[in-house]
């Protein structure tokens, strides 16, 4: 079951950065500032909250290349995104402070942190021509 803690401090998020299968992981703790990682028959590895919170941004950022971007004909503020692999696709809504998408990703980063770009919103500012969430919002606050 996801939480606010395990959404960003995971053992898969943890894996990956360890460059590891999740199944090596034994199990992980999480520190004030450091998340505790030990690997089954290896020394245990402190990574900063930091590395894991750049890590949640990046990992989605790098699965949003892969998707594909359909505009909506009847609604300029308005794009599909469909995962060929899965065969999944959610609307993803550019809105006045941002982006909503309909994907649980996104449901959960509101829910336990307040805001939210899954891969879908990541896969649309890409296309408007932005790195970023914060980016998106800075050129349009200036327009």
């Amino acid at each position: 079951m996801i939480n606010a803690l395990n959404l960003l401090y995971s053992k898969s998020s943890a894996a990956r950065i360890l460059g590891l299968e999740y199944n090596d992981i034994e199990r992980i703790e999480i520190w004030s500032k450091v998340i505790w990682v030990k690997p089954f028959n290896r020394k245990a590895s402190m990574i900063s909250k930091k590395v894991f919170k750049q890590h949640f941004v990046d990992i989605r950022k790098q699965r949003s290349l892969s998707l594909q971007l359909t505009e909506h004909l009847y609604n300029s503020n308005a794009f599909t995104v469909r995962n060929p692999r899965k065969d999944t696709h959610y609307t993803v809504y550019l809105v006045e402070d941002g982006l909503e998408c309909e994907c649980e990703d996104y449901l959960n980063q509101i829910r336990f942190i307040g805001k939210a770009c899954c891969k879908h919103c990541y896969r649309v500012l890409n296309h408007l021509g932005h790195r970023s969430l914060a980016e998106y919002l800075n050129d349009k606050s200036i327009a």
